[in-house]
Parts: structure tokens; sequence; C-alpha cells
């Protein structure tokens, strides 16, 4: 053992004994301990190579090679098994990793062909088993170990060309050669100048047959129309594929340069160069099956800054620049990783944020998240995940963060004319969340502009949606004394409840006296029902609108209250909801108590639906009755509550596909939808905008994107919807765009 190595194994015996270094293991030299521990300590270390911090990682790389030089022969296959978990969770470290693996390549020959044949045994099986993430990993593994002189570079060329061979069959899917290209294009920018120094013919001619496809063969479908979060052309939003082949294209043009991304392996590159390479073996992309695997969709990217938003000591890379997909990538495989551990997930993007300190990665990753966050057709996490990251960035990173975030809700301020509805929704939700988090506290002079526009114009619906949120998180009072005078019309009226009976003239206030006594003096159900079945003189609807005004009225101090007193009178309740008329004037008379109060409606009308008081299709017909209302966020939240409950309830009892009470619901849904936006546009004058239409057509379309399985089960339904619309060229379409999407 030379003194090098000697140094080393002592440095690691103290690292483990003191527990400095790699989590306080017990610190003995692995061929000493059982094979547990050994292997616990090996994934440690690891895991440990997906640091930032470029040197760090370097020296954790030399002492694992070591380490694993040392128990190869018996533990090798679980080395790879980690090898393969661990590029899986972090791909962007795949320099790391295949600078690891050079490394023991260099000693352990055998080793190096089993990782190679073993890494590409994964990729096969990723393809076969629709592992699309996984797959994208693999290949960013394998593009470095090039780099790490441990595979040769005409065997990879193969490998590339051989994925482009899907790109040219005729009778494939666009998602299926699209998810190709997107693999071989992802892999270029770490790879690249290798390809070009040693080969650069051959990959020329890759590239041309990429072009071809890209220019040629490929376009992008009419369902990626529906993707746009914006619907003007100012704000960039650009398909995913052609971004990345535009900046491969730049990157081409720089002679395949590349500074981004973390390469240690050039550190060894005086050992790696020794060692003896090896061909990747002959990879057959598995063939198109219809229907045996979903590829993934298209998705488009949107920058939100611009270059001269950033400050002039930060460096932001323009959108075309191959930096900018290499930090994106960084910051998503953060996300996907560590998206429900809000505050590990700060901490982490605050690292990367150090590790790179003359660019401007706060703005990256404020775009990033928000990016997805209003993503199309829907976000690949909760709102509330993404919002508690902003919330714990903005803490730790307070002289910047908060400033950046304001930046970036006033850039969307501007642009909420254009904003697709989905997305204009959940920007609502978010920013009510974020402002509950700060104290409520904003420049709302600065949004002035949304005074003297009309009522249903996008940012004074904007601004009315999100004081009603704020309110939900806080009381009515104390947002209205954080606002301007100027704001006064866009203000929610007091949440308190009407109740109409106090007027002793009205038919049925005496009854209604009747049962408020009954209950304040603890009457029991049937004691309340025979009060009820005692009045004769009013026919039901009167009857049922007297019983659920007082319910409501005594309910009124919290949800508490009046669930209670829903379980305490809901045979009651029943006796008078026999059908669906009646049922109609449960859900009037909520309406009536709670006109001003949009969360106890839908509160309660979901309450009704749980405890069998009133049917879905009930509550769908009560919706689409409030025409005016139609454009309020709260209405479509009740109805995706019903699909949900519909939908949970027939999975837990056993239905036929075809016959399921969810599918007949939608259907309902989209039928009602198109009758009143027929009818409105009938009788609508094209004088002025028509944002009525454009809310509830948005809100629609978020519908169809939200239940997309679904809908594809009904489609032809769907198609005949289409067919049968001549009046409304919207409507059309707006479903025969999904159904190209969904097709």
């Amino acid at each position: 053992m030379n003194q090098h190595r000697r140094l080393r194994e002592e440095k690691l015996d103290e690292e483990a004994e003191t527990g400095e270094e790699f989590g306080a293991r017990p610190g003995k030299l692995p061929r000493r301990t059982d094979r547990n521990e050994v292997m616990t300590r090996i994934e440690d270390l690891l895991v440990r190579l997906s640091d930032h911090q470029g040197d760090a990682v370097q020296g954790r790389i030399e002492d694992l090679s070591y380490l694993v030089s040392d128990v190869l022969p018996s533990h090798k296959s679980d080395i790879l098994r980690i090898l393969v978990e661990c590029i899986a969770t972090h791909p962007m470290q795949s320099g790391a990793y295949a600078t690891f693996v050079g490394l023991v390549n260099v000693r352990d020959y055998e080793f190096g062909a089993e990782c190679v044949n073993c890494l590409m045994q994964q990729l096969l099986k990723s393809l076969h088993g629709a592992e699309w993430s996984m797959a994208r990993s693999l290949m960013l593994l394998l593009g470095d170990l090039v780099n790490a002189s441990v595979v040769t570079v005409g065997s990879m060329m193969q490998l590339l060309n051989d994925l482009v061979n899907v790109c040219e069959e005729d009778k494939s899917p666009q998602t299926r050669r699209d998810f190709y290209a997107h693999l071989v294009l992802g892999t270029l920018p770490s790879i690249g100048r290798e390809l070009y120094e040693k080969r650069e013919m051959a990959l020329q001619m890759l590239l041309k047959r990429l072009q071809l496809y890209m220019n040629k063969d490929r376009r992008a479908g009419d369902g990626v129309r529906l993707l746009r979060i914006w619907g003007n052309g100012e704000m960039p939003q650009h398909e995913y594929l052609e971004l990345l082949w535009q900046q491969i294209l730049r990157l081409e043009r720089d002679h395949w340069i590349e500074k981004q991304l973390l390469r240690p392996y050039l550190a060894f590159d005086d050992s790696l160069s020794t060692a003896l390479q090896h061909h990747l073996p002959m990879l057959e992309p598995p063939g198109y099956q219809p229907g045996s695997v979903s590829y993934p969709r298209p998705w488009l990217v949107f920058h939100l800054f611009e270059l001269s938003d950033s400050p002039a000591t930060l460096r932001l890379p323009e959108e075309l620049d191959i930096e900018r997909h290499v930090i994106e990538s960084h910051i998503l495989q953060i996300l996907q990783l560590h998206h429900l551990e809000r505050k590990t997930c700060a901490e982490l993007l605050s690292s990367y944020i150090v590790s790179q300190p003359n660019v401007a990665l706060e703005h990256c990753i404020v775009e990033v998240l928000l990016g997805q966050m209003l993503q199309l057709p829907s976000a690949p996490y909760l709102t509330i995940n993404y919002g508690s990251i902003i919330i714990e960035l903005c803490k730790m990173r307070p002289c910047k963060l908060p400033q950046i975030v304001a930046q970036a809700a006033d850039i969307l301020f501007t642009q909420l004319e254009f904003m697709n509805v989905s997305s204009f929704d959940r920007f609502v939700n978010w920013f009510s969340h974020h402002l509950s988090n700060f104290r409520y506290q904003w420049s709302w002079q600065d949004w002035e502009s949304c005074t003297t526009v009309p009522d249903l114009h996008p940012s004074a619906m904007f601004v009315r949606e999100l004081l009603k949120k704020c309110m939900r998180l806080s009381y009515h009072q104390h947002i209205v004394q954080l606002l301007p005078q100027s704001y006064a019309a866009l203000i929610p009226l007091p949440p308190d409840p009407v109740f109409k009976y106090i007027n002793e003239l009205l038919p049925g206030a005496k009854l209604a006296k009747q049962l408020l006594e009954a209950i304040r003096a603890k009457s029991s159900a049937l004691a309340v029902g025979g009060f009820i079945e005692a009045s004769t003189e009013l026919d039901d609807d009167i009857k049922i609108n007297v019983m659920m005004q007082t319910f409501l009225h005594l309910g009124s101090k919290s949800f508490t209250h009046v669930f209670s007193i829903f379980s305490k009178f809901q045979p009651v309740m029943k006796m008078l909801a026999y059908n669906k008329a009646n049922q109609f004037s449960i859900l009037v008379a909520l309406s009536e108590v709670w006109v001003n109060n949009d969360q106890l409606q839908l509160v309660v009308a979901d309450k009704l639906l749980k405890i069998q008081i009133v049917d879905a299709n009930v509550i769908v017909d009560w919706i689409f009755g409030q025409k005016e209302q139609l454009t309020h966020m709260y209405l479509w939240e009740l109805i995706n509550a019903v699909i949900k409950f519909t939908k949970n309830h027939s999975q837990n009892n056993y239905v036929e596909e075809q016959q399921l009470p969810h599918l007949g619901l939608l259907l309902q849904i989209v039928q009602k939808c198109v009758q009143v936006v027929t009818e409105h546009e009938e009788a609508f004058e094209q004088k002025c905008t028509d944002y009525w239409s454009d809310w509830v057509l948005g809100r629609l379309q978020g519908l169809l994107f939200n239940y997309i399985d679904d809908f594809r089960l009904i489609s032809f339904k769907l198609n005949q919807i289409a067919s049968e619309l001549d009046n409304s060229k919207r409507l059309v379409k707006l479903i025969e765009g999904f159904l190209a999407y969904i097709q």
C-alpha cells in the first residue's frame, strides 16, 4: 500500500470516528466491519456525491473510490444497485458518479465492464417499462462515462444514432418520437465537446438527422395551443423540445463549450486517461405497440424575467443559452426529490445559489417554481408545495428573495388579461397564501389600475378573488383596514348571514319562530319534524326554506355548529329532501343565507352531498342556474369537489367502467356549460369584450384538463357534442383542441 493511499484511509478512519464528515458512522476499516455497515457507509458516501460544491465532491470521490476498491469483490452487485438508485434521484450530478466509476475502473477493469453492462440493461428496462425519467438519468451518466474515459466515443455515438432511428419511424406517434429526440438532445450538452473533438463528422451527421426531424417531420399538434399560459405573444413561451433544439444549435455555434455542468473528472484526467475503455453493447429500442405505454406529453416552458430584470452584478443566462437549461434542470431535480420537504428543499436551493455567486439563480429559482405552478394542463405538485418552498426561501434569504417574488407577482399581474383561467386560479391561491405569511403587506397602490376597469376584467377579478381568499385565511375587517380607499368597490361585503324570517310578515315566519324556540330548548329531531309536518298551510318549498334558514342561522357561528345541527336533524332533512325539486330548494336556501360568504356556501353544499341530503346532479343544476355567479372561483371549486366525491364513491363500489357515475356527471357538466354559453352568445351584443364567456370557457378547459383520463373514456360523446354545435365557434375550437391533445 503506497503512502498516499494509507493517508487516505487514515483520514477516513478519523472522519468516521469523529462523525464530522460522514454522519458519525463507526470508525473501522471496511474489511473489519460487517456487510450491512459497509454498505450503509458506501451508500452514504455515494449520496453525498450529489453536493453542489465541486471541491468537496472531488475529495469525496477519491475517498470513496479507495474505500470501494477494498470491498469490491464481495459487494459489487450492491454497489451497482446503489449507483443506479443515486443517479435516478440525482441525474444532474452524473459527472460525479461517472468520475467515481472511472477511478474504480482504473484499478478494476472488470468492474467497469459490469457497470457499463448494468447501466445498459437498466436503460433498456426503463424504456420497456415507460420509466422515462430513469431513462434520461441513465443517458446522462452514460454520456459522462465517455468524459471519464470509461466508455468509448464510437460506441456512444452508435447508441445516440440507434435512439434517433426511432424519430424516423413513420407509424410511431409524435409523443414517442419526441421523447427519443429529447433523450438524445438532453445528453449532448455534457458530451458535445468530446464528440466534437473526436467524432466531428459523425456528430454533424447526427445533428442533420435531428434537424430533419425537427424542421420537416415534426409539427406542434393542435392540442399544444391549449397549453399556452398566455394568449398573447409578449411573454416567451416555448415548446419544450423546440427550445432545447435551439439551445443545442446555439451550443454548436459556441463550439460545444459549456461551463455550468459539474465536471469533477477533469481534476483526475491524468489518472483516468490511463484506463482501458469499454464498448457499449448494442441497444435496440423497444418497438411501438399501440396502447402499450403512454409517452410523456408535450409541455411549454416560459421565462418570466428578462436580462434587464436581474442586478448588473449578476448574470442571468439568455433563454437560448444552454446554461439556462442546465440551471433549470438542477432546480427541477431538487424540487422533484424534496418538494414534500419544504425546509430541506429550500436549504438545497439556497446552497445551489451559494455555489454560483455570479449567476442570478434567485431569479431562475422563482421563475422555475412559478412556471411549474402555472403549468398546463396541470401543475406536477400542489400549489401549496410551491408556495411553502418560496416562503422558506424568503425566510432564508430575506435580503433578496422577497423582492424577486414581488417583482414576479408584478409581472404576472400586468399579464393577467392574457393569462389562462386555470393558471389565474392557481395564481390567486398561491398569492393569497403567500400574503398570509407576510401579514398581508403589499404595495396595493401599484395595482390601483384594477379599480377603473370593468367588473369582469381579469385584473379586477383577480383582486376581488384574492381578497376573498385572504379573508378565508384572516377576517374581513383586518383585510379592509390594509387596503386604500380606492379599492372600496372591489372589497367583498361582510360575510355575515342573512336570516330573512326576522320579518314576521313573511310566509313561514311563524314556523321559523317555532323552530328557533324548539331547537334552542334542545327539542328532539322528532319534535322539530312534527312542527314542520303540522304546518299544512305551507307548501314544501317554504317549509324547506324555513328549515334550512333556521338551521343555518343557528349554526352560523362556526362550521362545527352547523354540522352539529345537521347531524342531529338529519332525519328531518331527509324527510323533506325526497325529490330533486326539494333538494334544489335546500341549496337555494343556503345561497340566500350565505349570499355574501362563498366559503360557507362551498363547505355546506359539500357537506350536504356527503351526508346524502342532496344529489350531485342537483348541485350541478343549482350551480349552472346561477349564470352571473359562474365567473366566480368558488362554484368551480364546488364542481371539482362534487366530481371527486362521486368518483371516489363509485371506485369504492365496483361498477363497470363505462357505467361509472362520475362519467355521467362530467358529461352533464359539459352539456350544462355548453347550454349556458350558447344562450349567452346568442344574447350578447358584440360591442365590448365578452369577459363572461372567457371565464366560463376557461374554467371548462380547466375541468377537461383535471379529468383527462376520465374524459378520454367518453371522448366520442365530446366529439358528438362538438359536431352538433353550430353557433359557438369558441366552444367547438375548445373541445376539438382538447380531443386533439388527448388523442
